[in-house]
């Protein structure tokens, strides 16, 4: 075989500057190589390409190629953005779905409480008719025991009674101290309403901190507080009277006046704000506690004036007297 290279690159301008190796196979039994310039080969470099950039079709299969990899480069790049888009909508979409299912778990737990409460409140007022019932049928079976008159004596019996019952009714004594009385009803409001509203005033600087009690909002919510926490007071020495065992009236004392106070506050508050946030329901919540706290204040401080003798409850004589 005989080998034909240019070892001359020099020799050559522009890109086709390189090394020319042409191999041709004969007959003859020599491996030697020649070596050969490339000029001896008569090719003229410079008109090739000057030839190839002056050819339309060569200059427009460069424009499509160029425009086949500006075209490619535009798909991948939107491909890209299509997917980077499909993800964040995935991902909001993920946290809205968690955000509704929490607060539809926090309603569906509001109305089940508000459910059992209506229950115990309806068990209750079943109990208290059996009570009355038996208390009639024991009156029935101790006129039918006299032999008297039955249905009349009972009847007598109850007009007497609601006759002389007067201004307490019948379980309390018709010789009270209504002047004492009201006394002891001024000193329990006072006490409520003083012992409530500064127990809670922390509670009620907590809604607005930058202001204190020179904010107008500030100094009506605390005329409220002073003012419910005073009918509390007088109330809450009628409702309970001697009965200091009794945990479930007191309970139920400061819940009635706790949870309309707070559950006022709540449905103002809902009413203003965006009622699809969670954070929206933890604040009417705080709010609802916030109201049973404060009147609970003003219970514990009234127990204490009736363990100090400082108050006296209601009457001021006992049942059985």
């Amino acid at each position: 075989s005989s080998r034909v290279a240019s070892r001359h690159p020099a020799s050559i301008p522009g890109p086709l500057r390189g090394v020319i190796l042409v191999r041709a196979s004969s007959s003859s039994s020599s491996d030697a190589d020649d070596v050969v310039d490339a000029d001896d080969l008569g090719v003229d470099v410079d008109a090739i390409k000057s030839m190839l950039e002056s050819n339309p079709t060569v200059r427009a299969q460069e424009a499509l190629i160029a425009g086949e990899a500006r075209n490619a480069a535009s798909l991948r790049v939107d491909a890209d953005l299509a997917e980077a888009r499909e993800k964040l909508a995935m991902e909001y979409g993920g946290r809205a779905q968690s955000s509704a299912e929490n607060l539809q778990t926090t309603q569906e737990k509001a109305l089940a409480e508000l459910e059992a409460k209506s229950e115990a409140v309806l068990r209750a007022e079943a109990k208290m008719n059996a009570i009355a019932a038996e208390r009639e049928a024991l009156a029935r079976e101790m006129d039918a025991a006299r032999g008297g008159g039955g249905e009349n004596n009972a009847m007598n019996a109850s007009s007497s009674s609601s006759s002389s019952s007067g201004k307490w009714g019948s379980t309390v004594a018709s010789d009270v101290d209504e002047d004492a009385e009201r006394v002891e009803s001024g000193k329990a409001g006072a006490l409520a309403a003083l012992s409530g509203t500064l127990l809670s005033s922390p509670l009620l600087l907590s809604q607005s901190p930058s202001a204190g009690f020179g904010n107008p909002v500030a100094l009506q919510s605390v005329a409220g507080v002073l003012v419910s926490c005073l009918v509390f007071g007088v109330t809450y020495r009628y409702a309970v009277r001697d009965d200091f065992g009794n945990d479930q009236l007191k309970g139920g004392v400061v819940g009635a006046f706790g949870l309309t106070r707070g559950l006022g506050a709540a449905d103002v508050f809902l009413h203003g704000s965006d009622a699809s946030a969670l954070e929206t329901w933890a604040q009417a919540a705080l709010l609802v506690g916030e109201g049973v706290l404060v009147f609970a204040f003003a219970a514990v401080a009234l127990e204490a004036g009736f363990k100090s003798g400082a108050l006296r409850a209601f009457p001021m004589k006992k049942k059985n007297a």
